[in-house]
């Protein structure tokens, strides 16, 4: 803004140039022609289907139109699109149109324009990025190797895995660089607040629904939305793709409740959380929890207690794990779960094919996520086989890493395996530092969330997955730019 004195009268206060075009008048003009422009062109071009794709054109790009009017005046209103959107997703897809997928890429771009304009308009929150140089230095090497995809080519699998890469980091980007992110992360509890309780509520009556019910019924497919525990048991997902997405949601809420979400709201979160984990009967979500369970203890000054209590949940976990047994895929001999786990000892193992590999990668896109571009989509047609699964869930197959190390170590080698830990690592260091300088509860959870992140990103290929990929980084930028020190924040 700028103030001009006219003569005789109050000084008047002049929009800055950045927030006089941001007026409806000139915003409805910038948005509403160019739509209208290419209506007409689809009108002329394709006089069978013109019409409709003229309609669902513009009324595409007037929810984008609305969405971005209403985060430029309240950008702490993002988490609530951010966190629904991820979550029904794949439900969408399977309901209405697999095209759908691409609005959550669409709102990827809409934050990343948002917050860019921000940045440009208030250069000093750039000041927040300073104390993570070093990891921040970390990413981009690895962003550069995907780039440039030193063992292999720029096809497909190259784009796809890339794109899904670039489209985590760059919401890690958006939660450091957002506007106000004390009231915006305020918001994404809120809003997991609201959601969870409803997921948890949806996995119960898919429970209730049964297996048969939800393949040949809800058009879900076995293996994916619905598969079994080894026992026997149902494990549902929600609007989820797979219960280990819905599982993940569990554990981000947790986080949220014990250390910044307020008293009644983690009352919720934790009933809330309880739910689904029962519904899922994921084994990591339990060492999660566990781990969250422990830097809960330290923060309370309970340092014995949470040495004694992660030493004791090690050794129950490795006497669980050594007395149970596991096949590997439907009718195969059962094997210890303790040394195979449940088969990623074989799917670690394509991550490195000889000395070449172990240096460059097998090249982006050639084994693992970037290999599934063209694998069938989850609105398929429902089949339901107690016996078998989608095979490209099992161990042995070459989209099957299920690991997000063994998947970055696969496309560009161990460089870029050693600059992802590493900025990570250091992202934790940082949180560590910010938890022994002050209260900040949201440093405490930017540490629980990226602990068992990275717990997580050891057993599942789960870094582009909505919950342990794009909400995860998402929150642990908020997260990070929520605790930033008072005197970096002030500049910002």
């Amino acid at each position: 803004m700028t103030t001009t004195a006219p003569r005789g009268g109050a000084p008047v206060r002049r929009p800055s140039g950045s927030a006089r075009w941001a007026t409806p008048a000139v915003l409805t003009a910038a948005i509403g022609l160019p739509v209208a422009a290419v209506a007409g062109l689809l009108i002329v071009a394709v006089p069978a289907d013109g019409p409709l794709l003229a309609a669902l054109f513009a009324v595409v790009l007037a929810l984008a139109a609305g969405s971005a009017v209403l985060l430029l005046r309240r950008p702490w209103l993002a988490p609530w699109g951010a966190l629904f959107l991820f979550a029904t997703s794949a439900e969408l897809r399977l309901r209405l149109s697999d095209t759908l997928g691409v609005a959550k890429d669409a709102y990827v771009a809409l934050l990343l324009a948002l917050v860019v304009a921000h940045v440009v308009a208030h250069r000093p929150v750039l000041a927040r990025l300073r104390p993570l140089a070093g990891p921040l230095a970390a990413l981009g090497i690895v962003v550069g190797l995907y780039l440039l995809n030193p063992a292999g080519g720029h096809g497909t699998g190259w784009l796809f895995g890339t794109r899904l890469l670039l489209e985590v980091l760059a919401l890690l980007a958006i939660g450091l660089l957002c506007a106000a992110p004390e009231r915006t992360t305020a918001h994404l509890v809120t809003a997991m607040t609201v959601l969870l309780p409803l997921q948890a509520a949806f996995a119960w009556v898919q429970q209730w629904a049964g297996a048969d019910a939800l393949v040949f019924g809800w058009g879900y497919r076995y293996g994916a939305q619905v598969r079994m525990t080894t026992d026997g048991g149902l494990r549902t997902s929600g609007t989820f793709e797979d219960p280990f997405q819905l599982a993940a949601l569990a554990v981000l809420g947790l986080a949220l409740a014990l250390f910044v979400a307020s008293r009644r709201q983690a009352v919720v979160l934790v009933v809330a959380s309880v739910a689904v984990l029962g519904a899922t009967s994921v084994r990591t979500a339990m060492i999660q929890v566990g781990v969250l369970l422990v830097i809960w203890a330290v923060r309370r000054g309970w340092w014995k207690q949470a040495t004694v209590l992660g030493v004791l949940a090690a050794v129950a976990g490795i006497v669980l794990l050594s007395g149970t047994s596991t096949a590997v895929r439907p009718g195969a001999p059962e094997e210890p779960l303790l040394l195979t786990l449940n088969g990623r000892s074989t799917a670690w193992a394509q991550a490195v094919q000889g000395p070449e590999s172990f240096l460059v990668g097998n090249g982006v896109g050639a084994r693992g996520i970037g290999s599934t571009r063209e694998a069938e989509l989850v609105s398929a047609a429902p089949a339901y086989d107690p016996t078998s699964a989608p095979p490209a869930s099992f161990a042995g197959d070459s989209a099957f890493l299920d690991s997000a190390y063994a998947q970055v170590q696969s496309d560009v080698g161990i460089t870029g395996s050693v600059a992802f830990v590493g900025a990570f690592l250091g992202l934790g260091a940082v949180l560590v530092r910010r938890c022994r300088d002050g209260s900040s509860g949201a440093a405490w959870a930017g540490l629980g969330v990226l602990a068992v992140s990275m717990v997580d990103w050891i057993g599942r290929s789960s870094v582009a997955s909505y919950t342990t990929g794009f909400l995860t980084l998402y929150l642990l930028g908020l997260l990070l730019a929520a605790s930033t020190p008072r005197t970096a924040a002030d500049a910002s």
